[in-house]
């Protein structure tokens, strides 16, 4: 009987291995010498989308390396009003990601998401976008405070 259970375990084990996608699957940060922290994996993987509901292809995709330094949202000409983050699973807890209306991250006009905790695993589709006011707004940049 134990011979059955193991082999249904080692099955289902492969299963979920081969269940995880690469893209999504983080390995361990590991800094540089130098006074600035950088990181040679990125910390989040950020997701932006136009419309409603996370389409299955993002409008803007990019890899956040630095924290405090101002992303701009290049790819989408009108700003995204959904997101969905992919944090490393070596990324502090404290984190946020603050998302601002214009692209140098200066605008009083932003959304802040988090704590975003450590994971390889997407976050659910965040969005529509609204600032502190609750306003909808479209961001064109992103920053990520830890």
């Amino acid at each position: 009987m134990w011979t059955y259970v193991l082999s249904a375990l080692l099955l289902l084990q492969s299963i979920a291995v081969q269940a995880q996608s690469p893209s999504l699957t983080k390995t361990p940060l590991s800094r540089r010498g130098s006074s600035r922290r950088h990181f040679d994996l990125p910390l989040v993987e950020f997701l932006g989308f136009k419309e409603d509901g996370c389409q299955p292809a993002p409008d803007f995709h990019t890899n956040i390396f630095h924290p405090v330094v101002c992303t701009p949202i290049t790819n989408a000409t009108t700003g995204i009003t959904n997101v969905i983050v992919v944090a490393n699973d070596k990324l502090p807890s404290t984190c946020i990601l603050t998302l601002y209306a214009d692209s140098n991250c200066k605008d009083t006009s932003s959304a802040e998401i988090g704590p975003i905790f450590p994971t390889s695993k997407p976050s659910a589709c965040i969005g529509p976008i609204r600032d502190s006011g609750g306003d909808l707004f479209q961001a064109n940049a992103a920053q990520l405070n830890c």
